[in-house]
């Protein structure tokens, strides 16, 4: 990739992320608030809860994509340096550092607050993260753009932004498989 991103590049990546959320939210279609509180088991979450997991947890992603980029364009970037990181896909990265059953940072722990249907209302309304993206990225270089997840180390901005791709779709299979366990279809 170049020094800055091409438009065309960062289109797609943000694509991606839309494909995700939509799928994601298609399989959630029709179902009303009770449905979205039912869980197989206590440890287990809700559909209701993993949307308001996503919807935390994207925010915070684009927080830290949003104050990377401001850092860098002032000088003062987050992560300076290569990253042991540089040049693997998320796929390579979650591999490498991710134990069975990760818990989620506290920050995108659900807390029951709201039901699935304003829940899955947020979870839309992250697409507007995604449309500030290009100017707030406009002519910085990717791969320096750069700040640490608390998982998988050091991510760059394609990486982060590959990241809430591959995290909307592995909740979407969690979905699919607490619905069939619920007998929804």
């Amino acid at each position: 990739m170049s020094k800055t991103f091409k438009m065309q590049e960062l289109n797609s990546l943000l694509d991606d992320i839309k494909k995700a959320r939509a799928a994601l939210s298609g399989h959630l279609y029709g179902l009303d608030n009770d449905q979205g509180r039912l869980k197989c088991t206590p440890e287990t979450w809700s559909l209701q809860e993993i949307v308001e997991h996503l919807v935390l947890a994207e925010r915070g992603g684009f927080d830290l994509i949003y104050t990377a980029a401001e850092k860098y364009r002032e000088g003062f970037p987050v992560w300076q340096g290569e990253s042991e990181n540089t040049g693997l896909s998320i796929e390579k990265i979650i591999e490498k550092t991710w134990k069975p059953r990760e818990n989620a940072p506290d920050s995108a722990w659900p807390g029951g607050k709201w039901s699935l249907g304003v829940w899955l209302a947020h979870f839309r309304n992250c697409d507007d993260l995604l449309g500030n993206l290009p100017e707030v990225l406009q002519g910085l270089p990717p791969e320096k753009v750069i700040y640490p997840h608390f998982l998988c180390g050091p991510l760059n901005v394609i990486q982060r932004l590959e990241f809430i791709r591959f995290h909307i779709e592995r909740h979407s299979n969690q979905v699919m498989e607490l619905k069939n366990a619920l007998g929804y279809r």
